[in-house]
């Protein structure tokens, strides 16, 4: 009974899927280290902030580096819900929410160490809730939650 092995041969079935399990392999490490690379840390707690006031919402990349060559975006639920964007080295307004336009400063004073904040003027009730800071560089990608508490509505 032992003797009747099906009659293939094993070796061409192994070695043709193989490259292309190996090259799978491949991908998958490249793209765990790419997304391992660096961590958004946001505030811990919730930033208050006054209806007719300003809120500052603070983001950094753990390690230390710098960001001026990467996209940056604070949106709300959806990603296409954009607060502010960063990209291409510079602030680009075209795809900011009507709400939010005039009302936004990307705060870059320490942007070559990672730490960069939104300053939002003329808080509105609307304003209240979660938030999105996101960092891309290249296919590295990492975002954290901030939450705005507007007070006085």
């Amino acid at each position: 009974m032992m003797g009747n092995v099906p009659s293939f041969s094993p070796g061409t079935a192994v070695s043709s899927a193989l490259p292309g399990y190996v090259a799978l392999c491949l991908t998958l490490q490249v793209h765990r280290l790419a997304s391992a690379q660096f961590t958004v840390t946001g505030p811990d707690r919730p930033i208050a902030a006054f209806v007719g006031g300003e809120a500052v919402l603070p983001c950094h990349l753990s390690p230390r580096m710098s960001a001026e060559n990467m996209e940056l975006r604070w949106f709300r639920s959806q990603f296409s819900a954009v607060v502010h964007l960063y990209r291409g080295g510079r602030d680009q307004y075209g795809q900011q929410m009507p709400e939010y336009r005039g009302r936004t400063e990307l705060l870059k004073d320490d942007i070559t160490n990672g730490i960069v904040s939104l300053r939002i003027r003329n808080i509105r009730p609307s304003d209240d809730g979660q938030y999105k800071c996101f960092f891309q560089s290249g296919v590295s990608y990492e975002d954290a939650i901030l939450e705005v508490q507007v007070a006085g509505q």
